[in-house]
């Protein structure tokens, strides 16, 4: 059974879950700080393993846990669940918009998710009660269906008139651009996005302790980005995909950029693109194979009691990704060791992973607690009270017992 832990007043804690879920963490840091492309025009390490797989994986644990707090294998889909969920999204979108004024004062490059993330929780409410086997069905059928519906609505719904993350600011003046920036003109695009959140449903709704669900996540996850993997090399390389794709949305761009960088949707033919955030069939199926991989690998690794301890640190911090991402970004706003990536990364790495080691010991992350007790109220405030347990009649009683 998967290694489990959590303050004693909780459920415990599947550990190979918060293990998937910091490595996602590190990953989203990687890409932020160290780019896409080095000044040769490269691909960096850091977006060839880690680009649009980390927030990928991040968006399934997201699933997950938002299964695991309404429910789990029993969902929960009346009314206090609802207002708990919404109530959850709109604490988070207050976080994302609050941040998106530090990103914009700093003209940082980081494209904050949380507000994607708040509007993907809205989306999930009426899908809390549908089953894995639908869930699942309902992924796949949106990460192959979904890219055709945002490349054409993109012609169609207005751009945002903001430049930058979205602040509160925004909602009040430009509120049809903040949606259409979060349903497909951004870097997450919901349309597409909530094939991640239905996959993270449909994990949570399982037993994710079964001994054999993890080798089927990890081994069903490798043969999905294998799969899909040579079918996009036989339509980039051998069926003269890359030339099309190439000309038509990266005109006088190198090959490299051409195969990693992001189309910008000009043509139909960006839906060839496999490139990290590509928002395409390609991209969406091989990030969500390499969710599964990711999870069912660290499921496995995790049964041994060893390697649990090793990874505590890395669980430590998958238990309050909330608050550790908007760490991250308050600190790329500052500028600090901008001018050595490396050490950077290693400050913010390591500073993370202590801080989620000596916080574990209180409980949830800060960010978390605020969400959690923000749902529970809610929660709380629209359930109806239990009637009061039926009084035995003392009369009635000593004669029953004579």
């Amino acid at each position: 059974m998967p290694a489990a832990y959590g303050p004693k007043q909780t459920a415990p804690r599947i550990v190979g879950i918060d293990v998937a879920r910091g490595l996602a963490l590190l990953g989203m840091f990687s890409v932020h700080v160290f780019g896409a492309f080095d000044e040769a025009g490269s691909p960096t390490p850091a977006w060839m393993f880690a680009g649009g797989r980390s927030s990928a994986t991040f968006a399934v644990t997201a699933g997950i846990g938002l299964a695991f707090t309404t429910g789990g294998r029993r969902p929960a889909t009346g009314r206090p669940a609802a207002v708990a969920v919404a109530a959850r999204a709109g604490v988070i979108a207050l976080i994302g918009l609050l941040l998106g004024y530090a990103s914009r004062a700093a003209d940082l490059d980081v494209d904050v998710i949380l507000v994607f993330y708040a509007l993907l929780f809205l989306i999930a409410i009426p899908l809390l009660g549908l089953g894995p086997r639908t869930l699942t069905a309902l992924s796949l059928s949106l990460a192959v269906g979904a890219p055709f519906a945002v490349h054409a609505l993109r012609g169609s719904l207005p751009r945002p008139a903001f430049d930058g993350d979205p602040t509160l600011q925004d909602v009040v003046t430009d509120p049809l651009g903040l949606v259409s920036d979060l349903l497909v003109h951004g870097d997450y695009p919901v349309l597409a996005w909530t094939a991640y959140l239905c996959a993270g449903l449909a994990l949570g709704r399982l037993d994710l302790t079964s001994r054999g669900l993890a080798p089927r996540l990890l081994g069903g996850g490798l043969a999905l980005v294998a799969g899909v993997w040579l079918v996009s090399s036989l339509v980039l390389f051998r069926f003269d995909g890359l030339r099309q794709l190439w000309g038509a949305e990266f005109p006088g761009a190198s090959r490299a950029e051409a195969l990693w960088d992001s189309p910008a949707g000009v043509t139909w033919w960006a839906l060839l693109s496999r490139a990290p955030h590509a928002t395409t069939p390609f991209d969406l199926l091989l990030t969500l194979g390499s969710a599964a991989a990711i999870l069912g690998g660290a499921l496995l690794l995790t049964r041994s009691a060893l390697l649990a301890r090793a990874l505590t640190p890395l669980a430590a911090a998958g238990s309050m990704p909330l608050t550790l991402y908007a760490a991250h970004v308050l600190l790329l706003t500052t500028g600090a060791l901008s001018g050595s990536p490396e050490l950077l990364y290693a400050v913010m790495t390591t500073g993370a992973l202590l801080f989620a080691l000596s916080w574990r010991h209180v409980g949830r992350g800060p960010l978390e607690t605020v969400v959690a007790g923000a749902a529970r109220r809610c929660r709380e405030a629209v359930t109806p009270p239990r009637p009061p347990e039926p009084v035995a009649d003392p009369v009635r009683l000593s004669k029953h017992t004579e």
